[in-house]
């Protein structure tokens, strides 16, 4: 059984706290920050696994407050089937995948975010356009939650695209990642990744994420919309630095 000190726990649960907040306030955080947080003492793998829990919990929450935002997301319903398809996909490669790969994909895809927003800062996704595309970035996500437990860069760019009010927004990450987790959790289940151990402290990070969640979503309605895009910025910035100090130790 691999076990962390208390000062390693209590990193741990800031993690998920922060992550779990941000969750609910713009729609996504906890992965992207617990995942690299977790998998500094217990290795990416591992951290994917748990994470996957508190991350399904957090989603269906969010997902059911705001469900009478459901009709508001464009071609909502293909996407969503090509997501699975690319979860299931993804789950595949988790397994094939060592720590350091792992991480290397995190790098990517989060770096593929900055670069979006950085380079199309304006773009939004509509028309045809967003007909054609979306199955395509919903496929991709779900690959990236499947092999990484990550799929915000994706998923947060493309809804983001749109242009939809916050809570719309939050609601659209949230479906969007619901089913990716959904998915994800089975399939982790199913290939013999959750074992009790991880079951367990999945399990004992539902509490926190929810109540963080819940408080997030009660601040949305107070942030302006350039508080909200700075907040997603800044925070996938200091992980993306992390990642990069993290594997960099572990090749050189």
């Amino acid at each position: 059984m691999l076990t962390i000190g208390f000062d390693a726990l209590t990193i741990v649960l800031i993690a998920i706290a922060v992550g779990s907040y941000l969750k609910g306030a713009i729609g996504l955080g906890l992965p992207i920050i617990a995942i690299p947080t977790l998998a500094a003492f217990l290795g990416a793998q591992h951290a994917i696994v748990v994470i996957t829990l508190p991350t399904f919990f957090s989603n269906v929450w969010i997902c059911w407050r705001y469900r009478k935002m459901r009709a508001n997301i464009p071609y909502i319903k293909v996407a969503l089937f090509s997501a699975c398809l690319g979860t299931l996909a993804g789950s595949f490669i988790l397994r094939e995948l060592t720590d350091i790969a792992l991480l290397w994909l995190l790098i990517a895809w989060i770096g593929a975010y900055l670069l979006n927003m950085i380079f199309n800062p304006n773009f939004r996704l509509e028309g045809p356009a967003a007909k054609k595309v979306s199955p395509i970035f919903a496929c991709i996500a779900g690959i990236s939650q499947g092999a990484t437990g990550i799929a915000g860069p994706v998923v947060a760019t493309w809804i983001h695209s749109y242009r939809l009010e916050k809570e719309l927004y939050v609601f659209g990450v949230s479906i969007m990642f619901l089913v990716i987790a959904t998915t994800h959790l089975v399939s982790v289940a199913s290939l013999g990744l959750l074992d009790y151990e991880r079951l367990f402290q999945g399990t004992l990070a539902i509490i926190p994420t929810l109540a963080f969640t819940q408080i997030g979503m009660w601040t949305t309605r107070f942030m302006s919309p350039r508080i909200f895009n700075k907040l997603v910025i800044i925070f996938i910035i200091i992980m993306e630095i992390k990642l990069l100090i993290e594997v960099s130790g572990k090749t050189f």
